[in-house]
């Protein structure tokens, strides 16, 4: 079951991505990534009335290293966008499934098949091909920008920092609920997110009136994709839930040209169908 999970995980990441984009022409990017995480809490907060509880010092050192690393992330990660060129930028996150097949047998002791290893390389060149600027023909240009630019290089900081977060996602998982660490999760994001607006910036909330639709799904859209990634992490390792996220960047690719007009859909066949075969590897690696 944990294949379907993770490939709709992306799906819904993607279709988070439509209406991030349409809310982030209208409004400042900190409002989005405050809806990104105040729908999720709204939404899971109910929950306290029904999950029973089970705290001990693993759950504490999962949820506290991941949720203050995703804090970090958030910053790091719109701030490379202002910073750097998209098409140099956003390849640097395709490396997370990379860095995983060390971090995850360090971290939280899982080990994958040399057949998953193989698929999760598929799907990191794959990805990596997918967003790269096809005009320029350089496939080397977001590397070759890591010296230069800033924002490519805080990118790669958020790659290696997911590699991380995800594995102590695992282990608070192993140690509770699925539904009060997610429940938790939202709650402390949402509440560091509120303050963080609330020291940097004023509330205006009439561009937040104008864009609520938009807003609201990107906060939808973010809620389903917590729910699917965490059943999908509770029934397989972490380093195949997080390749198989790369898939995210496929389905934006098509969202991208059937709704906002984007061009070159054929020159990424190459990269959708190594993609795909690294995603056939990973979920099969059991049977070779």
């Amino acid at each position: 079951m944990w294949p379907v999970y993770a490939l709709l995980n992306p799906l819904s990441e993607s279709l988070k991505g439509v209406f991030s984009k349409k809310a982030s022409s209208k409004i400042d990017w900190v409002y989005v990534t405050w809806f990104n995480n105040l729908i999720p809490m709204i939404f899971f907060f109910p929950l306290v009335f029904f999950i029973d509880f089970r705290f001990n010092a693993a759950f504490w050192i999962g949820f506290a290293v991941s949720a203050n690393i995703n804090l970090i992330t958030v910053f790091f990660y719109h701030k490379s966008i202002s910073l750097g060129d998209i098409s140099e930028v956003v390849p640097m996150t395709a490396f997370t499934p990379l860095f995983m097949i060390l971090t995850s047998p360090l971290i939280a002791g899982e080990y994958p098949t040399a057949p998953a290893i193989a698929g999760i390389l598929l799907i990191v060149v794959g990805s990596y091909m997918l967003n790269i600027k096809k005009i320029s023909g350089d496939f080397l240009a977001p590397l070759k920008s890591l010296v230069i630019n800033k924002g490519t290089r805080y990118m790669l900081y958020v790659a290696v920092l997911w590699s991380i977060s995800a594995n102590f996602d695992k282990i608070a998982i192993r140690n509770a609920s699925i539904w009060q660490y997610i429940m938790m999760m939202n709650t402390y994001i949402a509440l560091m997110s509120t303050i963080y607006i609330g020291v940097k910036k004023r509330f205006d909330m009439n561009p937040v009136r104008q864009s609520f639709g938009n807003l609201f799904m990107v906060g939808f859209f973010t809620t389903t994709s917590w729910i699917l990634h965490f059943m999908a992490l509770a029934l397989t390792y972490v380093a195949y839930v997080v390749a198989l996220k790369r898939l995210a960047g496929l389905f934006s690719v098509g969202f991208g040209y059937f709704i906002f007009g984007d061009k070159n859909i054929l020159s990424r066949l190459a990269a959708a169908i190594i993609m795909l075969t690294g995603v056939l590897l990973i979920i099969f690696s059991d049977k070779f």
